[in-house]
């Protein structure tokens, strides 16, 4: 199979299960600490990818190692995606959290490029880049309707509504920055393994520290709760995490980012079936304005990606 094609085809999986799981950890942030959960789960996704690693590919920690400024690079920027993202999920909708960050990322993508980061990418046809104007459009939209109270679900006043959206957008930054610095751990030989699990340290370090001084503290949990919690969240995070690693090393930066726009109805059906979030026809045009333009920039991406 061709890799553009099979590392399309991972950006998809990625999709689909992502989609779940911002649905599912939406609804269980109301009950348990963000942190509390972000410890356990990628500290033991981290303790696992690094683990592996050392006994079969040795060699790529080594490289992970002399390369510390992507190392560096990818710690830090994960740290806060992931801060951004477990916060910003429990004060908005899941669907506009998951549809703002995710549009972010090809506009952030293009600055990246505007501003000489050879990871960053132009628009490839005018059909990408008629997409990602209307995507800005959309989550232009998306924010007026979380802040003025149109949407399913805002955990608090405008000011939280704001707050969410400010870390969607955050989340959406910075995880394109995740990607870029996977890149280029990818390229000096460190596989997509190795970096998912050399990716983590620094974010299990800071929500362990805040989960003991009891940032974000919700009610107490019986083990056998946090066993389940945890055992959900690691199936609903690592199987799409390593999918995208693996797309890294197919597909470009731009055609991640613009597939992972496509996810939002996946989430607001799920919204609907969980019963937590309030129908909101608002949400769901803000979604359409975004979906469209999703659909022509993945369109153009894809039809890029496989004349390479």
């Amino acid at each position: 199979m061709n890799k553009a094609i099979l590392g399309v085809i991972l950006a998809l999986v990625f999709v689909s299960l992502e989609s779940m799981q911002f649905v599912y950890f939406g609804g269980l942030f109301q009950r348990m600490s963000s942190f509390h959960f972000g410890f356990l789960v990628f500290g033991l996704m981290a303790v696992g990818f690094i683990g592996w690693t050392a006994i079969e590919n040795p060699g790529q920690l080594r490289s992970a190692i002399s390369n510390p400024a992507p190392l560096i690079g990818v710690n830090l920027c994960a740290a806060l995606t992931l801060a951004a993202y477990l916060t910003s999920v429990q004060l908005v909708e899941p669907a506009i959290t998951y549809t703002i960050s995710a549009g972010v990322m090809p506009i952030t993508a293009y600055i990246l490029h505007k501003c000489g980061v050879r990871e960053g990418e132009a628009m490839r046809n005018k059909l990408e880049a008629a997409g990602n104007f209307v995507l800005f459009c959309g989550i232009v939209l998306l924010t007026v309707i979380a802040v003025s109270g149109k949407s399913g679900f805002v955990r608090g006043d405008w000011t939280v509504a704001a707050t969410g959206v400010a870390l969607a957008i955050a989340d959406g930054v910075f995880f394109t920055w995740v990607l870029v610095y996977s890149h280029r751990l990818n390229n000096v030989g460190v596989g997509p393994g190795a970096v998912l699990g050399l990716r983590l340290p620094l974010y299990v370090a800071v929500a362990g520290g805040c989960f003991a001084v009891e940032v974000d503290q919700k009610a107490t949990l019986e083990a056998s709760e946090i066993g389940l919690y945890v055992f959900i969240g690691l199936i609903l995070t690592i199987p799409p995490l390593y999918a995208l690693q693996k797309a890294v090393a197919f597909i470009s930066t731009l055609t991640i980012s613009a597939l992972t726009a496509l996810g939002p109805f996946f989430i607001f059906g799920l919204q609907m079936i969980e019963g937590r979030v309030e129908y909101s026809q608002a949400t769901l045009m803000g979604l359409s304005v975004c979906f469209a333009g999703a659909l022509f920039s993945a369109f153009g991406a894809v039809k890029a990606a496989s004349q390479n």
